[in-house]
């Protein structure tokens, strides 16, 4: 009789087993089966095959197809991309307004942080004053351009004077471009400092505080008040590009914040950013004599250039770039809406890229070029420290005087023309041996 219930008791355990082991087989399969299961017009592994082109063709299709089932169609879809002229159409006005109000406030801060109105302080408050340096050698000038210009940014936000180191008693580029006398070099402040006695009557020493902006672990760019240190100069070393400067846009502290921001505009609000750093190069620097009359020259005291077309080629030689400027340049000139002929002024680093384009250019503009082989002697003031050898160990076989005054003719258009050109890039060569 025991062993009859038994027996029924492990029939249905083994039973209720196998229900138990069904049921869940079959929710396993029920939900592998709703998970690979297109939820529209492909599946996720489709999908994931695509490339970015196709997803986006896809998903406009997915959108065309569900828009079209709710309700009619009234208008034409949204464009998803713009032309580059499109495009800048947002930023039109704008950024000439705001960079009109920051070229107020370049002009206020170096009327009374400037070097001419410093250098007559009485000596308590020439003491109290501040500096920041900015210093550069030769070893190309966007880098090194960049390391003054930061300097003079931030001297503005920190209401200091700017002084701009020299080495070997020598300006960085001072063979091509003069210095406003707005600034000080190191040597004069030195001299005033001591002049004026500030260690001895004000125990104010001329120390120097430097922030390293290429040690992200050290820099106090974004963590530091600068508007608070006491150190009569700041050096902020490192800022090779625009990117040193615009960090304090996010400084924690809302003194430093706020500087920037009357500076170089909220960054949220692309529309709205100035020209800074164009402006600061303009009050600071101008070409050197001989720049000028080169330049002076080689337009050949015509009207002034419409357009400036610069083309950095390096070892590039690609055909699609030469097609790419041409079209720029056809851009260009139809917006200009001119009379007569634009002007257009080509330079580059490659004379056989100028004398490949030129032709081209010419069936709808007046072109210039910048100098020949021919023409070396026409400006020794240009070359008086530059030898052949020393330009063909930098540019190998290309012509040292094309080279050269195209590079540096740029320094003279930007102080001239400025605003101008719809094409421009400045570039010059890298640090000549001794």
């Amino acid at each position: 009789m025991r062993y009859g219930i038994s027996r029924r008791k492990r029939s249905s355990v083994r039973w209720f087993l196998i229900l138990c082991a069904a049921f869940t087989f079959i929710s396993w399969l029920l939900l592998n089966l709703r998970s690979v299961d297109a939820p529209h017009l492909t599946t996720a592994a489709d999908e994931a095959m695509l490339d970015l082109p196709a997803q986006l063709a896809l998903r406009e299709l997915r959108d065309a197809f569900f828009s079209s089932s709710a309700q009619p169609p009234t208008k034409s879809p949204a464009k998803n991309c713009a032309t580059v002229e499109e495009m800048g159409k947002v930023f039109e006005g704008k950024i000439l307004k705001e960079t009109g109000r920051v070229q107020i406030i370049i002009q206020r801060h170096f009327s009374i942080n400037g070097a001419p109105r410093i250098r007559e302080l009485p000596p308590e408050q020439f003491c109290k004053h501040g500096f920041v340096i900015g210093k550069a050698s030769e070893a190309g000038f966007g880098n090194e351009m960049y390391k003054i210009l930061t300097a003079a940014a931030l001297s503005i936000m920190l209401n200091r004077s700017l002084i701009i180191g020299q080495t070997r008693g020598k300006y960085p580029f001072g063979d091509y471009i003069s210095y406003s006398n707005l600034t000080f070099t190191l040597r004069e402040v030195k001299h005033l400092w001591r002049q004026h006695g500030c260690v001895e009557n004000y125990g104010r020493h001329l120390v120097m505080r430097i922030d390293d902006f290429e040690k992200p672990a050290k820099t106090n760019a974004l963590c530091g008040n600068w508007r608070t240190w006491p150190q009569p100069i700041i050096w902020y070393q490192g800022t090779t590009d625009a990117v040193g400067a615009q960090f304090f846009l996010k400084n924690i502290h809302p003194d430093m914040r706020d500087a920037a921001i009357e500076l170089f505009g909220r960054p949220e609000s692309l529309q709205w950013r100035p020209n800074v750093f164009g402006e600061l190069m303009s009050i600071l620097i101008s070409p050197s004599r001989d720049v000028e009359e080169a330049v002076n020259w080689v337009l050949g005291g015509g009207r002034e250039p419409d357009i400036t077309l610069h083309m950095r080629m390096l070892m590039n030689r690609s055909i699609r770039a030469a097609q790419a400027a041409l079209y720029c340049l056809k851009q260009a000139t139809s917006n200009l809406q001119l009379g007569s002929r634009p002007r257009v002024v080509v330079v580059s680093d490659t004379p056989s890229f100028v004398k490949s384009i030129v032709p081209n250019i010419s069936g709808f503009a007046e072109s210039e070029r910048l100098g020949s082989g021919t023409q070396m002697g026409c400006f020794r003031g240009l070359f008086s420290c530059i030898s052949r050898k020393t330009c063909g160990y930098f540019w190998g076989t290309q012509t040292c005087w094309d080279y050269i005054l195209s590079v540096i003719s740029c320094t003279s258009c930007s102080k001239q023309y400025r605003g101008k050109f719809d094409i421009f890039k400045f570039f010059f060569p890298k640090q000549l041996p001794e």
